[in-house]
């Protein structure tokens, strides 16, 4: 099961994830694109929503993480990782010689590789590399993931989260060797005509390749759609040719396995006895609305309603932590953050700490605010906070007065009812 620092993190890095993309897709070099969406994409893992605190911290660290993502140095390759108990000894590829398999796999073009002789920490069980290919009809990043999990083909290849993310589309496929086959066509959300198209590959055993595509750059669209089509990704991350990558990485530790999902009736039947699940928040949240609002919609899978109230509406989200040593350290180090521009602190008598922020698209972002958080940290490590934004779903945020303001939004995250 996992542990109270376990949720947090989840809750933690999905929170950031959107506000981190709108800031890095400023970025005017192509590699930072890449270390960007990485973040994005270990943050989009995590499914818990915490969009405020810790905003300043949590993105250089993300980023700073995303940093390790290109496994490949100048002169050579080789899986070498943490100190730990001798393996066999694993093949060795040269960087030239991975950029080379990279680009044979590819249609024809032309092709640069930003990260084959970038610096960073080498994960013993992936590899990967960004490159910019052109096909002659307009430049496209494009990104490589090649790796060994203990993941099951139901757990390594998923569909992302159409609540999290614009999607156009998601095809899912089992193949005859029971490996599974996603191809998942995104939109920008912040990019006009952005197009984010990624395909996985995951096998039985725990191999997995990973590509993805852009029409243009991330954060400059200079084409309809992405270079290559379905056929041409469903060839490139089934091609035999990985296999010779794969020789060189060290299998992950534990027997691939599936994905414990469990069944709406039984969820309902065994509630967490300490992270209230979505239902129990809602069932919590929409007795303390305003006298006048009205409940549009609610989606007890991300604890979120939809709200109107004096004729505005927004997409509220609330989230909840239980006690921990990880909340209580968060609650004492918080002094030591700066905070954002329009955050503000008020610490009570008891210690119990309440934040209210607004922000836009990046952790100083104020203009236009497209966020409106309240959080509520107690002396014994728990949290709740609620957030808001002018939309139907996690990303289609608009500007203006939302639904309901700060002081709104912190009289809900701060009745008595969440410690019951």
């Amino acid at each position: 099961m996992p542990s109270d620092d376990d949720a947090f993190a989840d809750a933690l890095t999905d929170g950031f994830a959107r506000a981190l993309r709108g800031a890095a897709e400023l970025a005017p070099e192509p590699v930072h694109h890449t270390l960007a969406a990485q973040a994005e994409q270990r943050g989009r893992r995590r499914r818990r929503n915490r969009r405020a605190a810790l905003a300043s911290g949590l993105a250089v660290l993300v980023l700073a993480g995303a940093g390790g993502f290109a496994a490949v140095r100048g002169g050579s390759f080789a899986a070498v990782g943490p100190a730990g108990p001798p393996g066999p000894a694993l093949p060795r590829m040269s960087a030239q010689e991975l950029t080379a398999l990279y680009t044979g796999l590819l249609p024809k073009g032309t092709v640069t590789d930003f990260t084959a002789s970038s610096m960073g920490k080498i994960d013993p069980h992936q590899t990967g590399s960004t490159l910019m290919f052109d096909d002659g009809a307009g430049a496209s990043i494009v990104m490589f993931t090649v790796e060994r999990t203990n993941l099951a083909p139901e757990a390594g290849a998923v569909c992302m989260d159409p609540f999290q993310t614009p999607q156009d589309s998601c095809d899912r496929k089992v193949r005859p060797d029971g490996s599974v086959l996603v191809i998942d066509k995104l939109r920008s959300e912040h990019t006009e005509n952005g197009r984010e198209w990624r395909v996985t590959w995951a096998a039985p055993d725990g191999r997995r390749v990973k590509f993805t595509e852009y029409n243009g750059q991330p954060a400059r669209a200079n084409r309809p759609n992405p270079p290559l089509d379905d056929a041409q990704l469903t060839a490139l991350v089934t091609d035999p040719a990985w296999d010779r990558v794969f020789a060189t990485l060290r299998p992950a530790d534990g027997a691939p396995r599936p994905a414990a999902v469990p069944t709406p009736a039984a969820s309902a039947a065994t509630p967490s006895a300490t992270v209230p699940t979505g239902p129990d928040l809602l069932a919590k949240l929409v007795p303390l609305l305003p006298a006048g609002a009205e409940v549009k919609g609610q989606d007890p899978a991300h604890a979120a309603l939809t709200v109107s109230f004096q004729g505005r509406t927004s997409l509220l989200m609330v989230s909840a932590e239980p006690p921990s040593q990880r909340g209580r350290d968060e609650l004492a180090g918080m002094d030591g953050n700066p905070p954002t521009p329009l955050e503000v602190r008020e610490k009570r008598p008891d210690g119990t700490v309440v934040v209210t922020n607004r922000f836009g698209n990046g952790k100083t972002a104020t203009d236009p605010v497209l966020h409106w958080v309240a959080a509520v940290h107690y002396p014994d490590g728990s949290q709740v906070q609620i957030s808001e934004g002018n939309g139907e779903n996690a990303y289609t945020y608009r500007p203006g007065d939302p639904a309901l303001d700060t002081d709104r939004l912190k009289a809900l995250v701060t009745d008595p009812v969440w410690r019951r």
